[in-house]
């Protein structure tokens, strides 16, 4: 069974609860309480069955799916780097091909901020020189829908704001976007509230991806005066 015999980077767990059906594929519940989706057409999952999960473990990802014996996918960890590293590069390859595309667009919607969100950016510009292909779309979304913010709410009602049902939000702000997701209405409410109170930490304040890739790779500090990721 593929190289699995002697690979020793395992945990296995009790299924629980089984969802789902052959054509639109499975997901198992485990023993610890998380759930795990996968396809498989020439084999049923039933509750009791004895799961192993290949790789490091809840965190990371799962390389190997083996129930009861029967192997529903398998990877070894060189042939996990490998697919990672495959993975990686389309992805640049893909979000280059998508800003150049949309260049003109970026540099049009940039224009359009007030000053010192246009300091903000450029200053993740500066630090970051792959910052525009990689990260800026992202953050020019927080930043305009922080303006759309600022604009129709003041200072004191943005806490009240956040608390509002979506539908109430979209009421309160027209030009709210229903792409968001918690993180970027969480960055966008947090810029506009500085906009109107401390427009100069508007600049400061760190990136909208900055928790998930970091300070450093994101370009909120000087890479070469960042000693580690921060």
């Amino acid at each position: 069974m593929s190289e699995e015999w002697c690979d020793t980077e395992y945990e296995e767990t009790t299924i629980t609860e089984v969802r789902g059906d052959a054509e639109k594929g499975w997901e198992i519940k485990r023993s610890d309480g998380f759930s795990f989706m996968f396809e498989c057409k020439d084999f049923t999952p039933l509750v009791g069955m004895t799961a192993r999960f290949y790789g490091k473990g809840i965190g990371y990802i799962v390389r190997g799916l083996v129930i009861d014996g029967h192997e529903i996918f398998y990877r070894t960890r060189e042939q996990d780097d490998e697919r990672h590293r495959n993975w990686c590069e389309e992805r640049e390859r893909a979000q280059r091909e998508e800003f150049n595309a949309n260049k003109d667009d970026l540099d049009r919607r940039f224009s359009s901020l007030p000053h010192v969100f246009q300091q903000r950016i450029q200053r993740f510009r500066d630090n970051n020189p792959d910052f525009r292909w990689q990260y800026e779309s992202y953050e020019l979304f927080c930043c305009e829908q922080a303006v759309e913010i600022a604009n129709h709410v003041p200072l004191d009602g943005i806490d009240e704001f956040c608390r509002l049902p979506w539908e109430s939000q979209k009421a309160a702000v027209p030009g709210l976007d229903d792409g968001h997701s918690g993180n970027t209405f969480g960055c966008a409410a947090l810029l506009a509230k500085l906009y109107l109170s401390q427009p100069e930490n508007v600049v400061k304040l760190h990136g909208a991806l900055s928790p998930l890739v970091g300070s450093k790779a994101y370009g909120c500090v000087p890479r070469e005066e960042a000693g580690g990721e921060l």
